[in-house]
């Protein structure tokens, strides 16, 4: 990036790219396209949805209303980013019951539901965690835990881009819950499931890959070379693509998200936008 302008902060926050330079992108390009009433294009439709790292941001999202054939996300990473694949991803919720008893008086009566937590989190698979996992590696991954010698709550990521091996990751917690409530008696682990989204290339692949070379058109259109990657992650995209509107994702030109290292260069800010644009003029020229 050495001699581009880049956005950045102090170092002691996020920048807040992600989402905000999605939001320039496409608020930009429909400016330009007003300011440029020539240019011909269809019936453009924008959206924008809040709360996207809850997994719940597209959930009443009125697909027939919003009256699109297709759609993308500009939610992606570095210059040239495109998507049509993530994981599938499940949020479960672990809860281990104990029994608190004085400490002084708890030899063959305590049941600790920290201890069982961690005793858990050892019985994992060891490698299949992020920080030892790339490309299309799935993993557990636990984030949260709270609580005390009588209740315990673990927060968990289950992700993997295949469905099969997802599902297969899903049945070994299931498994592990059976083990420790025949070790320590039942009710002692309880896990409420909860998946959030699943892989869009099941939906991309039946019938809609145009629309993924729609994007590669543009980009090539406007200067960009296409990089097409999995998602180590979900996009809003993927639960739209299973309500019927096809949605790959699209780069915004960041990187370092989620951080305070996280950074914006400019040029690629201004491709993003340009891409959007190239989108809507060849859009319009195809049955």
């Amino acid at each position: 990036m050495q001699g581009q302008d880049i956005l950045f902060t102090d170092g002691t926050t996020l920048l807040g790219a992600d989402d905000k330079a999605g939001i320039t992108a496409i608020v930009s390009a429909m400016e330009y396209l007003i300011q440029h009433p020539d240019i011909a294009h269809g019936t453009i439709r924008i959206g924008f949805t809040p709360d996207e790292e809850t997994g719940r941001s597209a959930a009443l999202f009125d697909v027939q209303q919003f009256g699109a054939d297709f759609a993308y996300t500009v939610d992606g990473g570095e210059l040239g980013g495109l998507e049509y694949e993530n994981f599938n991803a499940a949020n479960p919720v672990i809860t281990f019951h104990g029994r608190s008893v004085h400490t002084g008086d708890a030899k063959g009566k305590m049941v600790n539901a920290l201890t069982i937590a961690a005793e858990w989190q050892q019985l994992l698979p060891a490698g299949e965690k992020p920080e030892y996992t790339e490309g299309h590696e799935g993993f557990f991954h636990v984030y949260k835990l709270n609580g005390d010698v009588e209740t315990c709550t673990m927060h968990m990521l289950v992700r993997d881009h295949d469905r099969q091996r997802f599902e297969s990751r899903k049945a070994l917690l299931q498994q592990m819950a059976d083990f420790f409530n025949e070790k320590y008696g039942d009710g002692t682990v309880v896990i409420t499931p909860h998946d959030v989204y699943y892989n869009m290339l099941e939906k991309i692949e039946d019938g809609h890959m145009d629309v993924v070379d729609l994007a590669k058109e543009a980009m090539e259109a406007a200067g960009v070379t296409p990089q097409v990657a999995p998602i180590r992650g979900g996009t809003d995209g993927a639960q739209l693509s299973f309500r019927g509107l096809p949605c790959p994702n699209l780069f915004t030109g960041g990187a370092n998200f989620h951080g305070r290292y996280e950074y914006l260069p400019i040029p690629s800010l201004v491709k993003a936008c340009e891409t959007v644009i190239e989108i809507a003029k060849r859009a319009s020229q195809r049955p």
